[in-house]
């Protein structure tokens, strides 16, 4: 999954999965979570918010279901 950087104090990076509907997030400390049933149109709204922590918060971590997929060694 392409995970373009993003530029928030808690957020590293992001990607979409359109055939899943999945979000994949890296947090600054290197940890990924995916978050289900994220739509292209959502992940859109997400990278286009004026702060993603912000949106992330309010419209996806508390309405979506997360699982924990790794962590990036080279990162936290």
């Amino acid at each position: 999954m392409i995970m373009p950087p993003i530029k928030a104090s808690n957020i590293k990076a992001a990607g979409h999965n359109p055939e899943s509907n999945t979000l994949r997030i890296r947090f600054s400390n290197g940890t990924e979570y995916d978050y289900d049933n994220i739509d292209a149109s959502q992940f859109g709204a997400f990278m286009a918010a004026k702060s993603q922590g912000r949106f992330f918060h309010q419209n996806i971590k508390s309405s979506s279901t997360s699982t924990k997929v790794g962590k990036d060694e080279n990162d936290g």
